[in-house]
């Protein structure tokens, strides 16, 4: 780290005040999604106010700011391909607007439709969203819609090492298994005993390649850059975290 000027190699002042800035602007998108649904939320959940603090949900969350302040940082660069922390912060930045832009507009359509009361003995469809449900409306739209950029990045990052190649396809393989279980069922398919784990096992997948990528550029004493370090570290941090939570619970 420096205190001279930025240089894209070199990780200075000027990056970590904007990765604090993109953190700090993440918590607030995330809470401020919280209370634009909440009156669909209080009508459908019987909640009195808008849902706590999840400190899993807040960690998710700067992962998001995280990585999208990154990639922000990261677009202009000429060799952006040739670093796997700029790609991984590129997936996850795509994931992150894809989601928050799909969930603001269906707290927004909900929370427009619950200011008009519906008439007596009608049946109540404000929850919907293009017939899906307002709370499912990002995850379900959102993996489809990430699918372009998934293979836009397979077949861009054919120059980086094929550990890192191969963690690429295990984001493409997680997202196909969520479309699978929120379109077909996919989750009713495997055995009983995994089927409440099957949205950790999934993810699961594309951590472990990503863990296995780093290291082996350890191994092979590959150098890695602090964009990747900043990205793979924290990304599968979550995972870890959020497995721990689940076996501790």
């Amino acid at each position: 780290m420096t205190t001279d000027r930025a240089t894209p190699n070199r990780l200075g002042i000027s990056h970590l005040m904007m990765l604090t800035t993109g953190i700090g602007i993440a918590f607030f998108v995330s809470r401020g999604i919280e209370h634009l649904r909440f009156p669909a939320d209080a009508h459908y959940y019987n909640l009195a106010s808008p849902s706590n603090v999840d400190a899993l949900g807040m960690f998710i969350a700067s992962i998001y700011g995280l990585c999208v302040t990154m990639f922000v940082i990261a677009i202009r660069d000429r060799d952006f391909w040739s670093s796997p922390g700029k790609t991984l912060a590129l997936l996850f930045a795509t994931m992150c607007l894809l989601n928050w832009s799909l969930e603001i507009i269906a707290a927004t359509v909900t929370h427009v439709r619950m200011q008009t009361d519906l008439a007596f003995g009608t049946n109540d469809h404000r929850g919907f969203v293009l017939g899906i449900w307002y709370r499912d409306f990002a995850a379900s739209v959102g993996y489809v819609a990430c699918l372009p950029v998934l293979l836009w990045v397979v077949l861009k990052t054919r120059t980086q090492p094929v550990a890192w190649r191969i963690a690429w396809i295990g984001f493409l393989i997680f997202a196909l298994l969520i479309i699978g279980d929120l379109h077909f069922g996919l989750r009713n398919q495997v055995g009983l005993t995994l089927r409440p784990w099957y949205f950790e096992i999934a993810i699961g997948i594309p951590i472990c390649l990503l863990m296995l990528a780093v290291a082996d550029s350890f191994a092979r004493r590959r150098p890695m850059d602090w964009w990747t370090v900043l990205t793979a570290i924290p990304v599968a941090s979550v995972w870890c975290v959020g497995i721990a939570i689940r076996l501790l619970g």
